[in-house]
């Protein structure tokens, strides 16, 4: 089918052209008749030459091609997440080093409606428990510095955006 369009658009572009360089006299419509049959003469040639086998493309004893749906929309949707969260998560350890506050990790959660509506949700600190012998609650210290962390990112972010800690083992 390739080949079929690129013949004709190129048999096209070439009477266009040509059609462009003969000046215009009186013989304009002889000069429009003359293209028209070289143009349909392409065709004819084309067709009936061996390289265009419209059977073997639509005909039933051809084999199903099985090409593969590239989602691009859903491609571009995670590279955006990707991109704000990434951004997010950097602003966010600056702002809290500042403080003196280094949590293990941020997790941004980001919602892409379309591609022009881009909402952050949720912000997620998580810190590492420290070890303690005598119970397995979370000292007091750490917990205070995660409030403070809560506290100064949702200062920054407003109310609009959920900022929650966490500890793990």
């Amino acid at each position: 089918m390739r080949e079929i369009l690129l013949n004709i658009c190129l048999t096209a572009v070439a009477l266009c052209l040509f059609k462009m360089l003969i000046p215009e006299t009186s013989s304009k419509k002889q000069t429009d008749f003359l293209i028209s049959c070289f143009f349909l003469a392409s065709l004819i040639f084309f067709f009936s030459s061996d390289t265009v086998s419209l059977g073997a493309v639509y005909g039933e004893e051809s084999p199903q091609i099985n090409i593969p749906y590239i989602d691009f929309d859903s491609q571009y949707a995670d590279a955006q997440s990707k991109a704000v969260e990434g951004e997010m998560n950097r602003l966010v350890r600056r702002i809290l080093a500042d403080e003196n506050i280094f949590p293990e990790e941020i997790y941004t959660i980001i919602n892409i409606s379309d591609k022009y509506s881009i909402s952050i949700n949720e912000i997620r600190l998580v810190s590492i428990k420290e070890k303690t012998d005598e119970t397995d609650e979370v000292s007091e210290t750490q917990l205070e510095e995660l409030k403070k962390a809560i506290q100064i990112i949702q200062k920054e972010v407003g109310d609009s955006i959920i900022i929650s800690g966490e500890f793990v083992e």
